[in-house]
């Protein structure tokens, strides 16, 4: 008689975790969460929020692997959109006096407290399209699925290339627009000194600043 690996017994918790990429409560609640709190409070919050994804997909992960490397590689193939994101939004906190300058409004950008926060109000606008693009990308996934779970019959465990999520196999155009976009966000980062007015102290500031709880602005 053939033996037959028995199915696995999971808590509802542990597979809502599993499955939470195709429940509408968390797309719902992971867009909403992160459009409204960093909007209108700070990108401290995306960041908290896209550290709470990483820790769900952290154990959803273990339920396929059980090798920690493989996991890392796994968790970070998932959030390669949210780390894109989070580096594209400082990279227009960074730059937003360019961008407006471009757009033909820095005059305005620099001329006392009224420009400042003019400037602040465009880049929580460009913010919120940017976010915008993520919330769709992450609803279009969601509605692709349409529900249909993940396959929890059977062995769970994942052998050779598979182990290392999609990082070893051919790329799609989502994958390269994430890994493009994060890319070239933190090259952007690097460089900053040399395409505005702030120096190395001045960027860093500013990004301690987007990343603070409650920033003064408030």
């Amino acid at each position: 008689m053939d033996h037959v690996a028995p199915e696995p017994q999971l808590t509802p918790a542990r597979r809502w975790i599993i499955e939470h990429d195709d429940r509408w409560l968390w797309t719902i609640l992971y867009i909403g969460a992160a459009v409204i709190l960093s909007i209108w409070i700070s990108l401290f919050w995306l960041v908290v929020v896209v550290g709470v994804h990483g820790v769900i997909e952290w154990f959803r992960q273990r339920y396929f692997d059980q090798r920690i490397p493989g996991v890392v590689a796994r968790v970070a193939w998932e959030l390669k959109l949210d780390v894109a994101l989070v580096l594209l939004a400082l990279v227009v906190a960074v730059y937003i006096e360019v961008i407006l300058g471009v757009a033909g409004l820095a005059g305005a950008a620099r001329v006392g407290a009224q420009a400042a926060a003019r400037g602040g109000a465009w880049a929580k606008a460009i913010r919120g399209v940017l976010l915008s693009i993520d919330d769709a990308a992450q609803l279009a996934r969601a509605v692709a699925r349409g529900g249909g779970g993940v396959d929890l019959t059977g062995e769970p465990h994942l052998e050779g290339s598979a182990r290392w999520g999609g990082w070893t196999r051919r790329w799609g155009l989502g994958g390269w627009i994430s890994i493009g976009l994060a890319t070239v966000s933190l090259a952007l980062l690097i460089i900053a000194p040399l395409l505005t007015d702030r120096d190395g102290a001045g960027v860093i500031r500013l990004l301690l600043e987007e990343l603070h709880p409650w920033p003064s602005s408030l």
